[in-house]
């Protein structure tokens, strides 16, 4: 009796020894014990091992259906679409009908790398084989069950990739590298307006947010520590406008309500200095996520999963209060929400376009991006964004940039690290929001340089805004670009202040600067015996086209608000200086810097501006500047 059980822990141990791991896999000389490992991978979520496993068993026996038909899944989960459309093919090949689930997987790869013809060929085999005698019919029915529902969607998208035409792309979506993108997700991205930092999402044990620098190349993604990340979920975060604060998602905090919620990062230098969950009535006990902020930083943009949405996420809408709380959100609708999932909303610049992506409305795959515009209050039906943007794999969390055409969304496309991963691509024109060009102004003392809190009010035709400048006189603000505008302070103690400026999008990478210096309305020197008045000036810059003295559309707007000006506010006395760049000769650009002023001194006499207000107007010929266009001006200055 003690013999026959050493002789059985003798085999025994050799049959561990046997089994022991070689390289990456578990090297055993049984086919079906191998296959059994694999299996045991796979219920762990151990993909690369259950590969190598796999591989392994095949190796062992190559005429082994089974094993071919569990690679080819395995090698889909991977999203090695090549490598599963062979696995799939063998496993047909030695037995078709081994597995019903099979032929819906292998349509899957097809579709995946846009071979929807072939897709649809073994979608149509799937749908063929139900109700029919297959081997793996009891133990693949729950597979088949989500299958079942999912084809129909499958064969609509089919239906819409045969129709879209490929022949007119010429910008298709560059993968921004491995400097980003790893085997893991990556999404969610959102850059600031200088374009020097890239934040976005990575999933690898739990979602967590990742800042990228700029470096004549996106550098390498770090976490943003934690300030920000615990070993809960992290994710979905957007920038404000002005990059000094972003919005997150935040889950199972201590002070979460719902599985996440909303939270706001407050930044100094790039380092977080401060972080707290959104007060008031946004977030829920259900899940809240994927914020997008309006420029004005007042309206919230946002994913839920309440019960009172339409089926799935759904986009919602929160205002800020005068109390710093947010308002109940609204549900945008059915003309924006489905029964599908509705997620990752971003809110342009301009403040009416909105982009985010759908399950629901029709697509090309897994979600699709979208764009709608709020005309009037009402949104727009959605468009999708169509082939290249789109494909067939998922599309999810699209960033637009303020110059309105560069845009970065996350995709799980053939040919990727991974997973998804973050891509680069020009929107074509007919998706691209307003042109914006985005405000950062300074109120402040004219005397003492100290900064003024108070209203500024921005006009343009029948248009008005209104921007509360901070304890720092600091304002920010989009506007259209391309516009005149005019700036306008009553603010007590000051005199009333109206100034008029051209507000161009020539340049992206910045904000324009706005000052507003406010003049105390007690402008006497200290009380000596010989004080006088101080002389109140103001100079204001007209621009002119090359060679050129004729007034502009800008010029012409900024001159009617001067003249406005000049109407409403008594005292004032006017100088009128031209100026040109140095191309032509010396009497040829004294001539034309002469004709310039003249035409700002016509327009505003004929505009009602009485001839004793001008006190003179010259030309002072060519003057040396690196920058042509400041060469090419007037000066306007107001003096009394």
């Amino acid at each position: 009796m003690k013999l026959r059980l050493l002789i059985l822990l003798l085999l025994s141990s050799n049959l561990v020894f046997a089994q022991k791991t070689k390289g990456d896999f578990v090297n055993t000389s049984n086919a079906k014990e191998s296959l059994r490992i694999a299996q045991g991978f796979i219920r762990s979520k151990k993909l690369d091992k259950a590969e190598r496993q796999l591989r392994h068993t095949i190796k062992i026996k190559e005429d082994f259906a089974i094993a071919h038909r569990i690679l080819g899944k395995v090698y889909l989960d991977l999203a090695k679409y090549d490598k599963a459309k062979e696995a799939f093919e063998a496993s047909f090949e030695l037995d078709e009908k081994l597995s019903r689930a099979a032929f819906f997987e292998c349509a899957e790869t097809y579709f995946q790398t846009g071979d929807v013809d072939v897709a649809i060929y073994y979608y149509e085999r799937y749908k063929d084989m139900k109700g029919s005698r297959y081997a793996n019919a009891k133990k693949e029915s729950a597979l088949e069950f989500t299958y079942d529902k999912k084809l129909p969607e499958r064969q609509k998208n089919c239906k819409y990739v045969q129709r879209i035409d490929t022949s007119k792309v010429t910008h298709k979506p560059i993968n921004l590298g491995k400097e980003i993108n790893s085997k893991y997700d990556e999404y969610l991205p959102t850059v600031t307006i200088d374009g020097d930092n890239l934040v976005y999402t990575r999933q690898a044990d739990n979602e967590d947010i990742f800042i990228s620098k700029w470096n004549s190349g996106w550098g390498k993604g770090n976490s943003f520590g934690s300030a920000i990340n615990t070993d809960k979920n992290e994710g979905m975060a957007k920038f404000e406008a002005h990059g000094k604060a972003f919005y997150f998602a935040g889950c199972q905090r201590e002070d979460t309500e719902g599985g996440c919620d909303i939270y706001q990062a407050i930044l100094k230098d790039d380092e977080v200095v401060d972080v707290f969950r959104l007060q008031g009535n946004l977030n829920s006990t259900n899940w809240d996520s994927q914020p997008s902020i309006t420029c004005d930083g007042k309206t919230m943009y946002f994913c839920s999963s309440r019960k009172e949405g339409l089926g799935g996420s759904d986009i919602w809408v929160s205002h800020l209060l005068a109390n710093g709380e947010w308002s109940l959100p609204e549900n945008l609708g059915n003309v924006i929400n489905t029964e599908g999932d509705e997620e990752a909303p971003f809110i342009s610049s301009d403040g009416t376009t909105l982009y985010f992506t759908s399950t629901g409305h029709p697509g090309q795959g897994d979600g699709d991006l979208f764009i709608s515009r709020n005309i009037m209050g009402i949104w727009t039906s959605p468009n999708n964004l169509g082939y290249p943007v789109n494909s067939t794999a998922k599309e999810i969390g699209i960033y637009v940039h303020s110059n309105s055409s560069t845009a970065y969304f996350a995709s799980s496309r053939n040919g990727g690290n991974g997973g998804l991963d973050i891509y680069e691509v020009e929107l074509p024109e007919q998706y691209r929001p307003d042109p914006i060009v985005h405000i950062e102004g300074s109120v402040f003392d004219y005397s003492t340089y100290d900064p003024i809190a108070t209203t500024v009010k921005i006009g343009r035709d029948n248009k008005s805004w209104t921007v509360e400048s901070d304890e720092n006189g600091w304002f920010y603000l989009c506007l259209p670009g391309n516009k005149g505008y005019s700036f306008q302070v009553e603010h007590r103690g000051y005199e009333y202040y109206v100034n008029a400026a051209f507000i161009e999008n020539a340049d992206f990478s910045k904000p324009v600067k706005v000052d507003i210096p406010l003049v105390p309305t007690q402008t006497l020197t200290a009380k000596t015996p010989n004080s006088v008045p101080k002389v109140k000036e103001k100079r204001i810059q007209f621009f002119f086209d090359f060679d050129s003295y004729k007034l502009n559309e800008a010029t012409q707007y900024d001159l009617k608000e001067l003249v406005e000006l000049l109407k409403k506010e008594e005292g004032w006395k006017v100088e009128v200086v031209g100026y040109a760049d140095s191309s032509g000769s010396i009497d040829y650009n004294k001539k034309l810097s002469e004709k310039r002023a003249l035409s700002i001194v016509d327009f505003l006499t004929r505009s009602g501006v009485t001839v004793d207000k001008v006190l003179k107007s010259e030309g002072k010929g060519s003057i040396t500047s690196s920058d042509e266009k400041q060469a090419r001006r007037v000066d306007v200055v107001l003096r009394r």
